[in-house]
């Protein structure tokens, strides 16, 4: 008797299981966020979205296998947007900002950050970086470089970090993420030639998908799947590629 009750509750369970996840397995549309910041999201002259990020969520969207909308924001507005439930997903570090949020689904992609240095500042390590005055992305922090530089400048973008380095005698290094280097060489029309050496600071910052918090069960599974799907298949560091090798044909290096 014992073993009938137990094998009908265990039953009970299963099918209350099956039917949780059968009624939140499909939503109306699937909606993204990407971050507006070259190189990895953006909206060119022609309205046409275009980034790293945003490549990679409509591949996800595609992979999805239903209607999908990928939005290019504001990072505070796409933040916005997933705690009140009016997007599904976003990419982003794990900043306190995003887990307060957002639910950390699964791990996008690695991040490799590093330091640019100025033509002929002799700095070839990160040691030699103690004491210098470094160019850092207005939000940005570095565990590994904590301590070292003497002065440190955080500016609103990429674009004008760049710039900076080259026309300001002040500056000994610039802080960025390797495709945001690449990226903003070949617009500004530098070379490698124009900069010292290329540290790497870090390689391995992680970065996140978050989905809302309240979003179904069943497709959070689906969409943790496609995501490591993504990320084993390395398809981030395949665009990451192809904006370096960009670069090289049309920057005379």
């Amino acid at each position: 008797m014992q073993f009938r009750l137990i094998l009908t509750l265990t039953l009970f369970t299963v099918l209350l299981f099956d039917a949780t996840l059968s009624a939140g397995s499909e939503i109306e549309e699937l909606k993204i966020g990407t971050m507006d910041l070259p190189p990895y999201g953006w909206i060119d002259e022609n309205g046409e979205k275009k980034g790293i990020l945003y490549d990679m969520h409509q591949e996800l969207g595609i992979r999805y296998g239903s209607s999908f909308q990928n939005s290019i924001l504001p990072f505070s507005r796409m933040l916005y947007l997933l705690r009140i439930g009016r997007i599904d997903l976003i990419s982003s570090q794990g900043h306190k900002a995003a887990l307060e949020v957002g639910e950390k689904l699964s791990i996008q992609h690695k991040v490799k950050v590093i330091a640019v240095t100025k033509k002929g500042s002799n700095i070839h390590t990160i040691e030699d970086l103690t004491g210098k005055s470094l160019l850092y992305h207005k939000s940005a922090s570095y565990p590994k470089l904590e301590g070292l530089p003497g002065h440190i400048e955080r500016v609103e973008s990429y674009q004008h970090m760049i710039k900076m380095l080259t026309s300001r005698v002040f500056y000994d290094a610039a802080i960025f993420s390797e495709p945001a280097y690449y990226y903003w060489l070949n617009i500004e029309g530098f070379s490698k030639n124009d900069f010292g050496d290329v540290i790497v600071i870090q390689d391995n910052i992680e970065q996140w998908i978050f989905v809302r918090k309240n979003l179904p069960l069943a497709i959070k599974i689906k969409l943790k799947t496609l995501v490591e799907e993504m990320n084993h298949e390395q398809r981030y560091q395949q665009l990451v590629d192809k904006l370096i090798k960009q670069t090289e044909d049309k920057v005379h290096f």
